[in-house]
């Protein structure tokens, strides 16, 4: 490697990188733009009115809060007892499905739900939410983390110890207690509200109904995974699905409150929260 110095002219400035970076702004802004205002209309295009919106989802929170009860009870249960009813039976039955292609299943279904994994997705999604101007919809995407806090106040009332390998298959050692399991409430909430939104803000189409089904099948296997990993009991499941269900109908109501102030029925809201209004509702006074 040769020693001598570079020419003057060669060398770098730091005057020479700035010129370039507006240069270098501008060309990222023209490629990238397009495809934004592109995705931003046809979001716009394909979604239904903020009012009906909020119409649609109060039917779907009836529907949802009227299936949930029980969950003080089963904690109550769940503190004074290491086994409900069904708990070994019920685990030991589906870990003798042995299959590799199973296992591998059920691992990736679980896998997402841990942190390493369900940040970056929950960031990425509420940024996707953001970019399509669906803002509201983004700020309640990163609110569903809060059902993180709820089970691990829970989870230190109760204290209930997880299976142990002398008593079922455990894949993977957890050292804190086992009921409700997170990754339910995690999955109730994270999913579960994707799919709210799809379905509400959204007319029906392929796409669509894909991501709602991939969102609810997730939700309906992650239970069954946790069982067979042996992180939880069937009833830590049970408990996490319910007080999973509870919160995200805390946050249903809450997000149909603040929608139907910045989509009222009669005048505008406050100016200072018109960028949170959905796209295509600027001039949208029929409710339709």
């Amino acid at each position: 490697m040769s020693d001598k110095p570079l020419p003057a002219g060669k060398m770098t400035n730091p005057q020479h990188i700035q010129v370039n970076l507006p240069e270098l702004a501008e060309k990222v802004d023209q490629n990238v733009r397009p495809v934004v205002n592109e995705a931003q209309r046809f979001a716009a295009k394909t979604s239904v009115s903020g009012r009906r919106a909020v119409s649609r989802g109060t039917m779907f929170m009836a529907l949802y809060l009227w299936l949930l009860s029980g969950a003080v009870i089963l904690s109550l249960i769940a503190r004074h007892t290491q086994f409900f009813p069904g708990d070994m039976q019920i685990t030991t039955r589906l870990q003798k499905y042995r299959h590799r292609w199973i296992r591998r299943l059920f691992f990736g279904i679980s896998e997402i739900g841990f942190p390493k994994f369900s940040i970056p997705i929950t960031l990425g999604i509420s940024g996707i939410f953001w970019a399509l101007r669906f803002r509201l919809e983004a700020l309640f995407i990163l609110l569903t983390s809060t059902s993180n806090l709820l089970n691990a106040l829970v989870k230190r009332l109760i204290k209930r110890p997880r299976p142990t390998r002398e008593l079922v298959t455990v894949v993977r050692v957890i050292n804190e207690p086992s009921f409700p399991s997170g990754h339910v409430m995690h999955y109730i909430n994270f999913f579960g509200l994707l799919a709210y939104l799809l379905a509400t803000n959204w007319r029906s189409g392929r796409l669509r109904n894909a991501l709602i089904t991939l969102c609810l099948v997730l939700i309906a296997t992650v239970g069954p995974s946790r069982v067979y990993l042996g992180a939880h009991w069937p009833s830590d499941v049970v408990a996490g699905y319910l007080y999973g269900g509870l919160w995200f109908g805390g946050i249903m109501a809450f997000y149909l409150k603040a929608k139907a102030w910045l989509h009222p029925n009669k005048g505008q809201p406050p100016e200072v929260v018109q960028p949170l209004r959905q796209p295509g509702d600027e001039n949208n006074n029929t409710g339709t």
